[in-house]
């Protein structure tokens, strides 16, 4: 996973999932180890869907 703060790479299922210490547990929100920017798994996964659709629509 790429930090969408800082574009630092690490592995998400190595960093440790949510920080469990918020009232919203098991939010599934994965922090970055170099600036501690809460990284959302499913973010990443619709932004990568948008991005295929415009280039399979021929958009840029």
């Amino acid at each position: 996973m790429e930090c969408r703060r800082c574009g630092f790479e690490f592995d998400e299922k190595k960093s440790g999932q949510s920080c469990k210490g918020c009232e919203k547990s098991n939010c599934n929100v994965v922090h970055c180890p170099n600036c501690g920017y809460g990284n959302s798994p499913a973010y990443e996964e619709e932004f990568g869907f948008i991005i295929s659709l415009k280039e399979k629509l021929g958009l840029k």
